[in-house]
């Protein structure tokens, strides 16, 4: 039998437990990362400026974000033993996610020249 720790639960079992946890909220971070890059967004404000911002954040953190920080996308993908990069790969694929990129790059042409 193991050490009785964390919350009265042997601590294999407890370390095991807030794993899978960690896992879960990752995965629904990364989730909803997808449907704003989307542009599957719940937004409080529906008007088309702070969809689109909210798309655009979501787009910059999976395909240009490329760090390795706690919150990053590769970080996350590395978590959950995900290739970061062939999930890049077929998110570009996406309807949603292709015309967003076209838009962020052309917003970021405009700007810039």
């Amino acid at each position: 039998m193991g050490h009785i720790g964390f919350f009265g639960m042997e601590s294999d079992r407890a370390t095991s437990e807030v794993i899978q946890r960690s896992k879960r909220l990752w995965i629904a971070v990364l989730h909803q990362a997808i449907e704003d890059a989307k542009g599957n967004v719940r937004s409080i404000e529906k008007s088309e400026r702070s969809i689109g911002g909210i798309q655009r954040e979501a787009l910059i953190w999976i395909f240009h974000g490329i760090s390795n920080t706690a919150n990053s996308f590769n970080s996350i993908c590395g978590l959950l033993d995900i290739d970061p990069d062939r999930a890049r790969q077929r998110l570009r694929v996406v309807l949603g996610i292709r015309r967003g990129l076209d838009r962020t790059q052309q917003g970021v042409g405009e700007r810039d020249g």
